[in-house]
């Protein structure tokens, strides 16, 4: 007598059981077969202990089915026919006419009409382009043009604007920089950013190149009021931050080692001197002029001037010249017309660049370690100033660092005799 079996089980000629069903006409477009099957067992026993849970998944494959959205099929259409970037451009809904990603999934839709339900298609048709109201490439084109000074030379940032520009295109993609709605941009994106400059720079140049990024979004979330957060707003950066031993001070040993190697050259002999008496930055010095000093009185006024810019407002100040710096200055400038730059060769665009060069050039014929640069005259200025009990508000003030607090922006600063006091303490201990 033949087996008597539930509905939608059959036994098959080898003896084993399985589940079929026929695909219900409403979800033949979105299931591509007409029945689907579940094996059961090879035995009558496991066929009925099976059935149960096959039927079930069946009866919930049909019903996610007919539940599921046609935008959603649409979305999963074209994630798997036309890719992982052209889906997230649909999802978010950032399809430009002009691209070729539109040109696809219009044909996409005209070669799956019939196949699938028509609100699919018209889904797929549907593919719009949302203008964003603010794109990465320019917010950093209008962080640009607010950071430039009108008559004065922006070769230097508009080069660093350029690099960053550069690798955001690398690490976004050139759509998501020039085309994307800045609420599209995602901290993993700022993420992938960091590690990718992490790769090839030391941490504190990756603070500062994602501190350029953050400050341009910042201004352009301000500007055109936008409701959405600085995904670049306290990012990690492991290892970044200034510490003791970035750049060590030169002692006086290593001064007086130093020494020799800048002798051959006045202008370098000259420069080492005025960054070792003064405590300055390079960048001040090479771009002085002769209208800068005042050497009756024996002060630099540190200053912008028409051959460079300062680094902080609290850069602008008057440091008092030691004795042997005044002669040095009266030296070089005794046949020079006024207004006329003192280092002249270094006076240019990138030219304290090209005086770092040479000045490190002879300093590294004599020390090698890494940690002892030009820059260290002005650690050295700054722990000689500490040892012989000059007051840390005092030290800032001859140095050019900001206090950080508004009552020290008011008034004339401190007086000249009593800078001078400070670094006369100083300036005998340097060789001659």
């Amino acid at each position: 007598m033949a087996e008597k079996l539930p509905k939608y089980v059959f036994k098959r000629p080898n003896g084993s059981y399985r589940y079929k069903r026929n695909v219900p006409k409403d979800l033949r477009r979105v299931i591509p077969k007409a029945t689907v099957y579940r094996k059961l067992g090879n035995t009558y026993q496991e066929a009925i202990a099976a059935l149960p849970v096959a039927h079930a998944e069946i009866e919930a494959l049909f019903d996610r089915e007919r539940r599921t959205s046609d935008e959603h099929r649409a979305a999963m259409l074209v994630r798997e026919r036309l890719g992982k970037s052209t889906y997230n451009a649909y999802r978010d809904g950032v399809i430009d006419i002009y691209w070729q990603e539109y040109d696809d999934l219009l044909e996409l839709a005209e070669d799956t009409e019939g196949n699938v339900p028509p609100g699919v298609t018209n889904a797929l048709n549907r593919a719009r382009y949302i203008k964003p109201s603010v794109t990465f490439d320019q917010a950093l084109r209008e962080y640009e043009e607010f950071l430039r000074e009108d008559g004065k030379d922006d070769s230097g940032l508009k080069a660093r604007m350029a690099r960053i520009k550069r690798d955001l295109i690398i690490c976004l993609g050139d759509k998501l920089f020039e085309q994307a709605d800045l609420k599209l941009i995602t901290r993993a994106n700022a993420n992938a950013f960091r590690d990718m400059l992490l790769a090839r720079m030391s941490p504190n140049s990756v603070q500062r190149n994602v501190g350029v990024v953050k400050a341009a979004l910042n201004h352009a979330i301000l500007e055109h009021d936008l409701d959405i957060k600085n995904v670049f707003q306290a990012l990690k950066i492991k290892g970044a931050g200034s510490s003791k031993t970035d750049r060590l001070p030169i002692t006086d040993e290593q001064l007086r080692d130093i020494w020799p190697a800048f002798k051959s050259s006045t202008t370098a002999l000259s420069l080492l001197l005025l960054l070792t008496d003064t405590g300055a930055r390079l960048s001040e010095i090479t771009g002085l002029a002769t209208g800068d000093i005042d050497l009756e009185a024996g002060i630099l006024h540190i200053r912008e001037n028409s051959f460079r810019s300062l680094k902080t407002k609290t850069s602008t100040r008057d440091v008092p010249l030691s004795q042997r710096a005044t002669d040095c200055l009266r030296e070089l400038t005794k046949s020079m017309p006024d207004g006329s730059p003192i280092f002249s060769r270094y006076a240019v665009p990138r030219g304290n660049d090209k005086a770092s060069a040479m000045l490190m050039k002879r300093l590294r014929s004599v020390i090698s370690d890494k940690k002892i640069t030009i820059h260290s005259l002005r650690h050295r200025m700054k722990d000689k100033l500490r040892n012989t009990g000059c007051p840390e508000v005092l030290s800032m003030a001859i140095l050019g660092h900001s206090t950080n607090t508004v009552a020290a922006n008011y008034g004339s600063g401190y007086a000249i005799q009593t800078m001078r006091d400070a670094m006369a303490k100083v300036w005998p201990s340097t060789p001659s």
